[in-house]
């Protein structure tokens, strides 16, 4: 875990953004290829690689970035996202969170468990598989399918929340190796800090206003809710893990906060009542950056950014 001082990432920002950006998708892409290399040494016994890690962390494009880092291994890799067995809303009794009044959109009730275990074990079997597509804009599944079945030598990348679940795994522990991500950085000023979980918050307000339909509000709305579901469905399976990966990017924050200052002037009140009133007074002091020329095509940003 890093702890940046709000000063030098503005001072990085202003004087030098391309060495800036360029050191801080190094530093993600050097774990990167850490995983990598392990996974590349036992992919005969374990040829499935669960990518696990709290929302907004970064990992549909990490699942990608270790694609392609194999793939120069000489390993062929497929990747899944367990967001694609989501259920379709209306189709089945949403689980409710009493403690904060709201849809429970953490719980793995929300997903298709039977299918989602099925297809992994038929993956560890050889079997051929046929993937869902889930679109969060229209909240449902659609009726486009992937067809997909692993070779000899080739190896499966499947990342989502729930990826260490034991409800989803139930014995397939010994085909696979468990891959932590999430941000475990913080940016420090006098007077205040911003911890990792609400770095992630910045990364899904945006996310979520650009891709899922979801305006900033309602995305404050539901963050208590986000954060008891990583309580119960994640932090108990964490120890599954044998690699961490932290995918914050040091110049990021001032990307995502130049998209949410605007938008967060007048939301103090909901924003202190979700726990995140430091964004509120960190939005506005963050140094704009001029980020395009200098940010790479598969960078973890353009996860949330587009």
């Amino acid at each position: 875990m890093a702890n940046y001082q709000l000063n030098w990432i503005n001072t990085q920002a202003k004087q030098d953004p391309a060495n800036f950006i360029r050191r801080s998708e190094e530093k993600y892409l050097d774990q990167i290829d850490r995983v990598a290399d392990s996974l590349a040494a036992a992919q005969a016994e374990k040829p499935i690689a669960l990518l696990c890690g709290p929302s907004s962390s970064g990992k549909t494009t990490t699942a990608d970035r270790l694609r392609r880092a194999l793939l120069r291994r000489g390993i062929h890799v497929e990747t899944i996202s367990m967001d694609d067995y989501y259920l379709s809303r209306g189709e089945y009794e949403m689980p409710w969170d009493e403690e904060n009044q709201v849809y429970d959109f953490e719980s793995p009730l929300c997903m298709d468990l039977p299918l989602l275990h099925d297809h992994l074990a038929k993956l560890a079997r050889g079997q051929e598989i046929q993937i869902p597509t889930f679109d969060f804009a229209q909240k449902r599944r659609t009726d486009q399918i992937k067809s997909l079945s692993l070779e000899p030598g080739e190896l499966v990348v499947i990342e989502g929340i729930h990826a260490f679940n034991s409800i989803l795994m139930g014995g397939l522990e010994r085909h696979a190796t468990g891959i932590y991500i999430s941000v475990a950085s913080s940016v420090e000023a006098e007077g205040w800090s911003l911890p990792a979980e609400q770095l992630r918050f910045c990364r899904r307000a945006v996310r979520d206003a650009n891709f899922r339909g979801a305006p900033v509000e309602a995305t404050i709305t539901q963050w208590k809710s986000v954060r008891r579901g990583e309580r119960l469905y994640i932090a108990p399976y964490r120890a599954f893990a044998t690699h961490t990966i932290d995918s914050y990017l040091p110049y990021e924050t001032c990307v995502l906060m130049d998209v949410l200052r605007g938008q967060l002037l007048d939301k103090k009140e909901a924003l202190q009542h979700a726990g995140l009133e430091t964004v509120c007074y960190a939005a506005p002091v963050f140094q704009r950056i001029d980020y395009q020329p200098y940010i790479p095509e598969a960078s973890v940003l353009h996860e949330f950014i587009g």
